[in-house]
């Protein structure tokens, strides 16, 4: 299922059941004219709305009223559920299934992030998921970023050089991971996933000018020198 956004601006975002409030801000984090892929819909107390992947590619619910609808196919796999705050919701099993899933992706719980992620790459990315390598030494390493990362070193390399000084056996699993991610053909919304959604990184690369992939590629580049 595939949505194109009308509008600018405006309070159009639903929230989940249980009178939980977004953990941002108010914001209208789509593009008028942009594609999105439909994660889900819900019938909620305050109106129908679709669970899309915003501009900060994070899941959130926004009105039906924002979109166009370009293909209508509701994607294989889908399931219907019913809670506290929406009479109906179809979408990926495992947010159907819970109430407690819906109020935490709102709340961006990394529980919850996950199963999303794999969503996003499932529907956008042509490597599949049950086809990704291993990563696991990548999370490891992505959980040395934690929120107080800069107070560690200067850069961001600089942290991964303080944090595996003298583990030469991490550094090679590490870069064994990237060689085979990037040959199994890696990309941005992977790299994404990997890094920020099962690594939980408090360091966001695209805040400073570089995508997840350019990152996880310095950092091939850089424990391989």
């Amino acid at each position: 299922m595939i949505v194109k956004c009308r509008a600018e601006s405006g309070g159009q975002r639903v929230s989940p059941a249980y009178g939980l409030t977004y953990v941002f801000p108010a914001e209208f984090r789509l593009t008028r004219g942009q594609e999105y892929e439909v994660y889900g819909f819900a019938l909620f107390e305050k109106g129908p709305a679709f669970l899309v992947r915003n501009d900060g590619r994070r899941p959130e619910w926004y009105a039906t009223s924002v979109f166009e609808a370009l293909d209508s196919e509701v994607p294989a796999g889908w399931r219907a559920g019913r809670g506290e705050g929406y009479e109906l919701v179809l979408t990926y099993p495992e947010l159907a299934a819970s109430e407690t899933e819906m109020a935490e992706l709102v709340e961006l719980r990394q529980d919850a992030l996950r199963p999303f992620a794999r969503q996003v790459q499932t529907r956008t990315s042509s490597l599949p998921v049950d086809a990704t390598p291993s990563f696991a030494a990548l999370v490891d390493l992505a959980g040395h970023f934690h929120q107080d990362y800069d107070l560690v070193a200067d850069t961001p390399l600089g942290v991964i050089d303080f944090c595996l000084e003298g583990q030469d056996d991490t550094k090679r699993a590490i870069v064994a991971e990237l060689d085979a991610l990037f040959a199994a053909g890696m990309d941005e919304v992977v790299a994404h996933r990997i890094w920020l959604v099962e690594g939980w990184a408090s360091y966001d690369p695209v805040r400073f000018g570089l995508t997840c992939l350019e990152w996880l590629r310095q950092v091939r580049d850089h424990l391989s020198a």
